[in-house]
């Protein structure tokens, strides 16, 4: 019993560490946590203003820290801006090529339904490391995540519609072909 709390504590004392360590790192991020979006600012902005790559790159150097890596911060910030336009990428493909849009209303509606309400500790100890409440974790800071769930529950069932599965195909490569004819798709930015 003694081991697993000192686990949690070691745990919990990680994730405050490098979460301190690399808001230090990104000044930028500490004052993007303490500006304030209103509930109707973030209903106004295009779906694809909730992608920052410095959100992205953040989480990337917290889990470099917690796990020891030994990433360099160019490899992490070039990884996080491809992340960020691989999603902006799929927000605008949909679009053009499969007629699917969200809104940031979908995206709240989404958030409210599958995710506002799972309070984890893990999760609270997150907020608390950024200094913010679980609400603005949801909705502001962790929002491109929930974009892309969005977009991908709205998505899946056209592209089904479109590449329907195959007599014996394995449902986890049928999904891999689906995006991969997804992504096959390219637009010029």
């Amino acid at each position: 019993m003694g081991k697993e709390s000192n686990a949690v504590s070691s745990g919990e004392s990680d994730l405050e560490f490098a979460v301190a360590k690399v808001l230090r790192e990104m000044p930028d991020i500490a004052h993007k946590l303490q500006a304030t979006t209103k509930q109707r600012d973030v209903n106004l902005a295009s779906v694809e203003k909730s992608l920052d790559n410095k959100k992205t790159e953040f989480r990337l150097k917290v889990h470099n820290e917690m796990s020891h890596l030994k990433h360099d911060n160019a490899y992490l910030e070039k990884v996080a801006v491809e992340e960020t336009e691989r999603y902006i990428d799929a927000i605008r493909i949909a679009k053009a090529i499969y007629g699917v849009s969200i809104s940031q209303e979908e995206v709240n509606q989404y958030i409210a339904t599958n995710v506002a309400d799972i309070v984890l500790p893990e999760k609270e100890r997150y907020a608390k490391a950024l200094g913010i409440s679980l609400y603005k974790l949801d909705y502001s800071f962790d929002r491109d995540f929930y974009v892309m769930d969005t977009l991908w529950d709205k998505l899946m069932p056209v592209l089904m519609a479109r590449y329907p599965q195959e007599d014996g195909e394995d449902s986890n490569l049928y999904l891999d072909r689906i995006k991969d004819e997804f992504y096959s798709h390219s637009l010029t930015r």
